[in-house]
């Protein structure tokens, strides 16, 4: 937010009570550049001609994606004249949200694992600016010198050997790949 004081940032929730914690927490920092909603995101108002940062965290997959694909759809005349940027953390179906997001045409800035009361996340910022596409497991966030990472790792391989579908075993190759550091 300091480093971009042109852009607008976002941040929204249907729930009242949890985006009356965010601006109690934001009132409190020394930048202004940001704006609390309590609506959809499909009625976010974007305006030209200023970057803009979304955050979306603790949905599912398919409503991420379609949540992204509503503001990106509503700000066609945003979304290819100004910076539009979103950062993601879905729950569940990282897979399809990459998928969609590369669909979207919207590129990945950077992506990291966050660990928390031992749960893992995966953040995911991507910019209509950008063109460098999504991989379905997101290759550059792993550290694989991190014991965490590749605990993490583990678990997913096994997961996935678990599955019988083609589309998982795509995605236990791929976890396979993600090597340790010697």
């Amino acid at each position: 937010m300091i480093e971009h004081p042109d852009s607008q940032i976002h941040f929204v929730d249907v729930v009242p009570h949890l985006i009356s914690q965010v601006q109690q927490r934001l009132n409190n920092q020394p930048f202004n550049n940001w704006t609390v909603h309590c609506i959809d995101t499909a009625t976010i108002d974007l305006v030209e001609n200023k970057s803009h940062l979304v955050i979306i965290a603790g949905v599912g997959g398919d409503l991420l994606i379609e949540m992204v694909a509503d503001i990106a759809s509503k700000h066609k005349d945003v979304k290819n004249s100004t910076r539009l940027d979103f950062i993601l953390c879905p729950v569940r179906q990282l897979h399809k949200v990459r998928n969609g997001l590369n669909s979207l045409n919207l590129g990945l800035v950077s992506e990291q694992i966050v660990e928390d009361n031992n749960l893992f996340y995966k953040v995911i910022q991507v910019s209509n600016q950008v063109t460098q596409p999504l991989s379905l497991v997101g290759e550059s966030m792993w550290d694989t010198s991190n014991l965490r990472h590749l605990a993490y790792r583990n678990t997913m391989i096994a997961h996935y050997e678990k599955q019988p579908n083609d589309d998982a075993k795509r995605l236990l190759s791929l976890y396979q790949e993600i090597k340790p550091t010697q």
